[in-house]
């Protein structure tokens, strides 16, 4: 039971048993609308952090089973044409991250039109065959319209895995929350949480008990059994991550590595040792409870009492890199993490931010150049540099806006002219974006309503 008073001087939480007797009875100076007395963690996440935009994703989501191959038919698709090579890709959902992964392929057009697809006759067949009769059906119509490419194929996530040779992932809804390295050329599915970086000092920031606490308290809960789900906008976007020294992000950096190497060598060598099973022993070994005998045969496959080694070595080295204490309460990681991200709100404001990954983030930096397969922009274009058909409209604002400023990068334009640019985009929004960008100096405003790239330096 909770009884509101606005603004109140302190709050009283009352602790009962199961037969409603008080057990305990605390004053706190807080009161969350979660009951807990921590920071407000809700009212935090309201405040996403400049420092680490455009850099977490949802997988492709396909809309179609068709895609999908099994292992046998991926290699011999593979071997049949030197060619397919960019397009049939090997594929991971949450399950290949939690156990030994399946193996499979998938059919990934890009962003490519169709006439570009068809190139690849083989697999354009494949997809016209598997997966158009099911898209034809839906309601949606740019999925009957462009039934060749994945209903949400991604495009800021390709731009920004351009250059990489590997990212972190995450399943979005699990028990327990882990991070892992997946090689650059597998397509990830839309249940995973996907970091456009392959800095090993972030995968291991990302696994620390700190941020593992803060997803926890900012996320939500979904399924039957109520798992944590890492929501990226609140987990990661307004998440204040450390800024060490360069050695101490080495150390960082190796601790993580030895890490997800241990765990996918013991998931490769046993096919009973999975992320759960482990987790579920290192949970019981801080705890000091009985291991089951099928939780001491994983302890024994997978050398958990190593990996729960690291675990606590990588959680001094992020501790150490914030500068604070270790170890520390839930509550006194979130009270501090709040704090910190409070700071640094008011220090983009200031403009000082700290990037995560500035050679891609930072605007006027040089990136590398994306192949026209990866593009968010179409490979058939106007003469004005507008895309001849229309690319899928991003579904986060951020993504919104740094689609738009590299429109604008690449020609000037007008509001109508974006608009048309992207599949699903409304006039208002992109005006707005615009605006936006005109107010930051991104962008400026040129004779007729057009606007064309801000002049760097």
């Amino acid at each position: 039971m909770t009884v509101v008073v606005l603004n109140p001087e302190s709050a009283t939480v009352v602790f009962v048993d199961e037969h409603a007797r008080e057990i305990n009875r605390e004053i706190v100076t807080r009161l969350n609308v979660d009951l807990t007395t921590h920071a407000d963690i809700p009212l935090a996440t309201s405040s996403r952090l400049t420092a680490n935009e455009s850099l977490s994703f949802a997988g492709f989501q396909l809309f179609g089973a068709g895609f999908v191959l099994e292992e046998s038919e991926g290699l011999r698709l593979l071997k049949s044409s030197a060619s397919h090579a960019g397009v049939v890709r090997p594929y991971r959902n949450g399950r290949d991250l939690a156990t030994r992964p399946r193996r499979s392929f998938v059919i990934d057009f890009g962003l490519r039109s169709e006439s570009q697809s068809r190139e690849f006759p083989m697999l354009f067949d494949l997809v016209r065959t598997r997966v158009k009769p099911e898209r034809d059906a839906n309601r949606r119509p740019s999925l009957a319209t462009s039934w060749w490419r994945f209903g949400y194929p991604r495009g800021e996530l390709r731009r920004a895995l351009v250059g990489l040779h590997r990212y972190i992932a995450t399943v979005e809804t699990s028990k327990h929350r882990y991070f892992t390295f997946l090689d650059a050329g597998i397509a990830p599915d839309n249940m995973l949480t996907v970091f456009a970086t392959d800095d090993a000092s972030m995968l291991g920031m990302l696994s620390s008990t700190i941020h593992i606490v803060w997803a926890l308290a900012a996320g939500g809960r979904l399924g039957v059994g109520n798992d944590p789900r890492y929501q990226k906008t609140l987990s990661f976007d307004p998440f204040p991550f450390p800024d060490p020294p360069a050695a101490l992000r080495a150390k960082i950096a190796a601790v993580a590595e030895s890490l997800d190497a241990h765990r996918k060598s013991a998931i490769d060598r046993d096919v009973r040792v999975t992320m759960t099973g482990m987790y579920n022993v290192v949970t019981k070994l801080r705890s000091g409870a009985v291991l089951t005998p099928k939780e001491r045969t994983i302890h024994e496959l997978a050398a958990c009492g190593v990996l729960r080694d690291m675990h606590d070595e990588l959680d001094a080295l992020v501790a150490e890199a914030y500068g604070w204490p270790w170890p520390m309460t839930d509550a006194e990681i979130l009270d501090r993490l709040v704090a910190l991200h409070d700071v640094r709100v008011e220090e983009e404001k200031q403009g000082i931010v700290r990037w995560l990954r500035p050679e891609f983030q930072v605007p006027g930096q040089s990136v590398v150049a994306i192949p026209a397969e990866l593009s968010l922009e179409s490979a058939t274009e106007t003469a004005d540099g507008v895309a001849a058909e229309p690319v899928p409209w991003p579904a986060e604002a951020v993504e919104q806006i740094g689609a738009i400023k590299r429109l604008v990068a690449a020609a000037s334009l007008s509001v109508d002219d974006a608009t048309k640019h992207f599949a699903g985009a409304k006039r208002e929004i992109v005006n707005r974006h615009l605006e936006t960008l005109a107010i930051l100096g991104e962008v400026r405003v040129v004779a007729e309503g057009r606007y064309e790239a801000a002049t760097v330096g």
